[in-house]
């Protein structure tokens, strides 16, 4: 029973690294943000080029965060692998 204890430990701790990426994604997107604007600022003139490629860079970098919380629920309330591993203790 020991091992069932160490195994959902490791989910618990895999599934924090996963949320992890959730909080990177939030300084990725305010760097996208930042170097856009400072763009925008250089060359009004490139604004209507400059938006758009900004805003397809900010729905990737916020579908990866998404990905991770997805990946981390899971892990935590899905995992096919602690089922099968409940399975081998009975």
């Amino acid at each position: 029973m020991e091992g069932v204890g160490i195994a959902v430990g490791l989910v618990h701790i895999a599934a924090a690294i996963a949320l992890l990426n959730g909080l990177l994604t939030t300084f990725g997107q305010s760097r996208i943000a930042s170097q856009a604007i400072e763009s925008i600022a250089r060359q009004p003139e490139a604004a209507d080029s400059i938006r758009p490629v900004m805003f397809v860079g900010l729905a990737f970098a916020e579908t990866s965060g998404i990905y991770g919380l997805l990946i981390a629920i899971i892990m935590l309330y899905a995992n096919p692998l602690m089922d099968a591993l409940f399975s081998l203790m009975r």
